[in-house]
């Protein structure tokens, strides 16, 4: 699983009464900060609510609602359609329409009117988390929630003007949350959530939550909605919540369809993903990559260190996860392939026994290669605790929770990384999405005639996002359309931030429908001795296949020899 591109974390920045910092999908933040003061693990609320009706492959139709012409014509901007052509210069943008006229139905829906479409965002009250998270982000570049801001503005303006919502703009307005970000992301505080999803939905009259951050004025917030308690309250509200339950299963966001959105990966499709790859490049074979000589002479047995959180677990944490069902009928693996568990509380108080007792568990039990389905503090732990117990597996990331980034990479023991740390990462090399030559800062660079700031994209992925949602529903615009519209849309990007797909279902069948954009990942290893180019210090990710990112069903049969990279080879322990 991955927290990457849509999971949470609280940040900071900013004065002493409050303060926000850019709520990112991980792999879009520049830096992962050293935890407790940050949790990057959303998870399933004590509450639920009834099942909407799964989405299905039903008729689906871009713009869902409404007649306009697609690829040709002149857009609202002026510009000329073309066939394959996005609504504005992107490969993540929504297909070209020709400009729409017309009646648009007015309020068709609560926070929508004539000319208007209300998203708001929550604000959280600034915390001791938040302050170190601030110093923290500060040390490592990233961008003042201020900066972050005036980028993210310049983008909202231009997006307004170029997608065509017809007839009407998005208004962005603020919530002040009564909320705490850190007890939600902890599992709790469900009542706090729900009174701020009252007050969006019933006070605000918002069509949504944006659930990213601060991108409409003060800057001395701390933001990111989307939290599980608060997308559960927010479908059983009627609110769309466009970056929520991050890492949930399909099956849990069909539960609210069509309400809860993400851009990073549901499970199942993660699981699928590394079931695969488990399979072409890991099972029955030696696990030469650990750093014990006892453990590199034996044949892989994964251990799989996973919060005690339902969803997670149903998709790759016990012998009947939807992982080890694909292992089984799929791959048709025998039963001593099945990874080893081990399964701790999503409480900070005791991440750290945890990881020790987990290192020994795994220890004992002859495990050759950890798989990282954790928050990032807890890999880090967990790594520290192995070593304790002179203890070198080989350590296979599923590029969940910032893990498969430079910054977070860097707070691993060296000498449980270097030479053994590999896997999937979700996450792109972070230069390509900040800075002059990323599509956010080529975009910046064309609007204002300035380089983009460092350490920020300005909610470009975000935007681009909610713009392509709220086109894709038509005139008519109500979370059902705006469903049939997403579902609607083709295949975009496969650049920076990879190939977004909301049709293709999560096991890969066509037009099983999938309420989460990206669906292909990277190959990577670890190399300690190499210098970041996020932030110039040792340690960095270096990509397989030349950097490839593959789906599904499509990545190669055979992997090459890893850590080749100069510099990059374990040293090996006894």
């Amino acid at each position: 699983m991955s927290l990457r591109g849509w999971g949470w974390r609280e940040g900071a920045g900013g004065r002493p009464s409050k303060s926000r910092r850019p709520f990112n999908r991980i792999g879009h933040l520049a830096v992962a900060l050293a935890i407790p003061v940050v949790l990057l693990m959303a998870v399933v609320p004590a509450a639920s609510a009834g099942k909407a009706k799964g989405e299905g492959p039903y008729p689906w139709k871009y713009p869902a609602s409404g007649t306009t012409t697609i690829g040709s014509g002149k857009a609202i901007s002026g510009q000329a359609c073309k066939a394959g052509q996005g609504q504005f210069n992107s490969p993540y943008a929504a297909p070209c329409i020709a400009k729409w006229s017309g009646n648009n139905g007015g309020a068709t829906y609560n926070g929508v009117t004539a000319t208007t479409i209300t998203i708001a965002q929550r604000a959280f009250p600034q915390t001791a988390n938040s302050q170190e998270a601030a110093a923290q982000a500060k040390n490592e570049g990233i961008a003042l929630p201020a900066v972050t801001d005036q980028v993210a503005q310049v983008f909202l303006n231009y997006f307004n003007k170029v997608y065509d919502l017809y007839g009407r703009q998005v208004k962005l307005v603020e919530e002040d949350a009564v909320g705490n970000a850190t007890t939600e992301a902890l599992n709790g505080g469900q009542s706090q959530a729900c009174a701020d999803a009252d007050t969006i939905a019933h006070t605000l009259h918002a069509f949504g939550e944006l659930g990213a951050p601060d991108i409409i004025g003060d800057p001395n917030r701390v933001g990111g909605g989307g939290t599980g308690p608060f997308s559960v309250c927010a479908a059983q509200r009627g609110l769309v919540e466009f970056a929520g339950g991050a890492y949930f299963s399909e099956q849990w966001f069909e539960q609210y369809n069509p309400y809860v959105w993400n851009i990073t990966q549901d499970c199942q499709r993660i699981s699928t993903n590394e079931a695969e790859l488990i399979a072409n490049y890991l099972a029955g074979k030696k696990a030469i990559y650990a750093g014990s000589a006892s453990l590199r002479n034996k044949i892989r047995r994964i251990g799989t260190y996973i919060p005690n959180v339902q969803q997670y677990i149903e998709c790759n944490g016990n012998p009947n996860s939807s992982m080890n069902k694909l292992l089984k009928n799929r791959y048709h693996l025998p039963a001593s392939t099945a990874p080893d568990f081990f399964t701790y509380n999503l409480d900070i108080s005791t991440f750290q026994q945890s990881a020790q007792q987990a290192a020994i568990k795994f220890k004992a039990d002859g495990d050759t290669t950890i798989n990282l389905a954790c928050d990032p503090y807890s890999a880090s732990l967990l790594m520290k605790a192995a070593a304790a117990q002179n203890y070198y597996p080989e350590w296979l990331s599923d590029g969940v929770a910032l893990e498969d980034t430079d910054t977070v990479a860097q707070t691993f023991p060296a000498s449980e990384a270097q030479g053994h740390l590999f896997g999937v990462a979700e996450a792109p090399p972070q230069q390509l999405l900040f800075g002059p030559t990323s599509l956010a800062g080529k975009l910046y660079q064309k609007l204002t005639g300035h380089q983009i700031p460092a350490g920020t994209d300005g909610m470009y992925y975000n935007l681009v996002q909610l713009f392509d949602q709220l086109q894709a529903a038509g005139p008519d615009l109500t979370p059902q359309n705006m469903a049939r519209g997403t579902h609607a849309l083709p295949v975009l990007g496969n650049a920076s931030d990879g190939l977004w797909d909301f049709r293709t279902g999560p096991t890969g069948q066509k037009n099983g429908g999938d309420h989460t954009a990206i669906v292909n990942d990277l190959f990577v290893y670890w190399n300690q001795s190499a210098i970041s180019p996020v932030n110039h210090k040792p340690g960095t990710y270096v990509d397989v296949f030349g950097g490839k990112r593959y789906t599904i069903g499509q990545w190669p049969k055979k992997l090459p020899k890893l850590f080749t990279a100069p510099g990059s080879a374990a040293t090996g322990s006894s």
